[in-house]
């Protein structure tokens, strides 16, 4: 990018589009350049069902991929800051210790590593990272058994066989941190927020220029920036490519004397199962499956076809179905006998594994084939640029994140940005519907558990 546009409009206000348009304030070369954040937010930030908004998320740099790595650790750098103004301050942030295991035999095997090759390469990138930093203390503790987790972590169950503690990753207050981020792009001054469900991206000849809301009136901009997370392969079609997937969280209720015990617990995520738990907050238990995922397929008219040679028609992609659909009941009886299970194998023997549930929901993700996130110009028309495909991980790169996506836009990502072009994807039916059958996307780099294709009207009917 030799100029900069005179305005951007970017939709969404997860964390890929805040961090984007806090990051786009910084750089004097945006200095001249409109910025406008569109999201439905319903009235009030955050919105409820958004990827980002959770009682906790998982902050670590245990990654196989080096890059990966690399960056949780600066985004942790970040994290760590405590005063009162910054990102981990007021309780946003706890560093309790993170547990990576795996099982020997995978439940699933679905091409690229397996989760014991996942664990064990992060490990390796945990340990060259406190190397490289001269760190003195201990920075993980080896667990070689099944036997060895199961005593430290005072549980009956299956944990996984082999596994690893790192002292230096945690979890944060995912809500409290998105409302901070909100806050230090309103802080800015120069960037416009607007409450509005984008209906479709509006075009002239070969470019995108502007994003069409459902009451009928249109944004116009110079760069239309679209970061709608799980929702953006409803705006642009991205099948083969990007999918909405969703995912299990489960919260119980536990006592004063429980919370005090699990205060105390890291993190643990067993990557063969998917299954993990989080410390409680103000006593309530989170657990959740990092998964596969359930698809929704869904029919879509109005998304952007993949050139101004192809006219817009109607395609059938995986979407979100949340609280904002009117939906109700959408949580599978596979997926509650799951999430008690975690409670049975990560959780130390309370009898959480029949408690009742205080909540449970899906939260979706937006994935790609091989984890990797999708941050690009479209090839396929001009003035329109994608930051989506976060496939789980990318609310603890929040501090970092918005830099390396505007690198990105301005061609300059490096490693990044190669590793998060616009690739080429053969068209083996994958993300489509053929023949009445949907042949989901699945992501195959390691870090994935549970059952993979599985459909969320189908898993509801057998609940019923």
């Amino acid at each position: 990018m030799e100029t900069a546009p005179g305005s951007i409009l970017i939709v969404g206000a997860g964390v890929f589009g805040l961090s984007s348009a806090w990051a786009l304030t910084k750089r004097p070369f945006f200095a001249d350049t409109s910025i406008v954040v569109v999201d439905d937010i319903r009235g009030a930030f955050p919105p409820s069902d958004g990827a980002s908004v959770d009682s906790s998320r998982i902050i670590r740099a245990d990654y196989a991929n080096a890059a990966y790595a690399d960056l949780a650790s600066k985004a942790q750098e970040e994290w760590r800051k405590q005063g009162d103004d910054d990102l981990g301050g007021q309780g946003r942030y706890t560093e309790s210790g993170f547990i990576t295991s795996a099982n020997t035999l995978e439940e699933v095997s679905v091409g690229g590593k397996t989760g014991m090759e996942y664990a064990k390469a992060s490990l390796d990138n945990v340990l060259r990272l406190m190397k490289e930093k001269g760190a003195q203390e201990q920075p993980a503790r080896v667990f070689h058994n099944k036997e060895d987790i199961q005593n430290y972590l005072g549980v009956q169950g299956d944990p996984g066989d082999w596994g690893y503690l790192n002292y230096g990753s945690g979890w944060a207050h995912a809500e409290e941190s998105m409302k901070w981020l909100y806050k230090q792009v309103q802080g800015t001054g120069r960037v416009k927020l607007i409450d509005a469900h984008v209906d479709q991206l509006v075009t002239e000849g070969k470019r995108v220029v502007g994003a069409a809301l459902s009451d009928g009136s249109v944004l116009n901009a110079d760069v239309v920036f679209a970061a709608a997370g799980a929702w953006t392969g409803g705006l642009i079609d991205l099948r083969g490519r990007v999918e909405a997937t969703g995912h299990i969280l489960g919260y119980v209720d536990i006592t004063d004397e429980e919370s005090k015990v699990l205060r105390n617990h890291p993190v643990v995520l067993n990557l063969s199962t998917g299954l993990f738990v989080i410390p409680p907050r103000a006593n309530v238990l989170k657990v959740a499956r990092h998964g596969y995922g359930y698809l929704n397929p869904t029919t879509i008219t109005k998304a952007l076809p993949s050139s101004p040679s192809e006219q817009r028609k109607p395609i059938v992609a995986s979407q979100p179905l949340t609280s904002r659909d009117g939906a109700g009941n959408t949580f599978p009886a596979e997926a509650k006998g799951e999430l008690r299970r975690a409670l049975r194998d990560l959780v130390p023997s309370m009898d959480m594994e029949n408690r009742p549930w205080k909540q449970t929901r899906l939260c979706w993700y937006s994935d790609t084939r091989d984890g990797d996130w999708l941050v690009d110009w479209h090839p396929g028309w001009e003035g329109l640029f994608v930051a989506c495909g976060d496939s789980g991980h990318g609310f603890k790169f929040l501090p970092v994140l918005g830099d390396k996506l505007v690198d990105c836009l301005i061609g300059q990502g490096g490693e990044l940005g190669q590793m998060w072009r616009w690739k080429d994807v053969e068209d083996e039916g994958v993300g489509r519907e053929v023949d009445g059958v949907y042949r989901g996307l699945v992501t195959n780099d390691g870090s994935r558990g549970g059952k993979p294709g599985m459909i969320l009207k189908e898993e509801m009917e057998k609940s019923s």
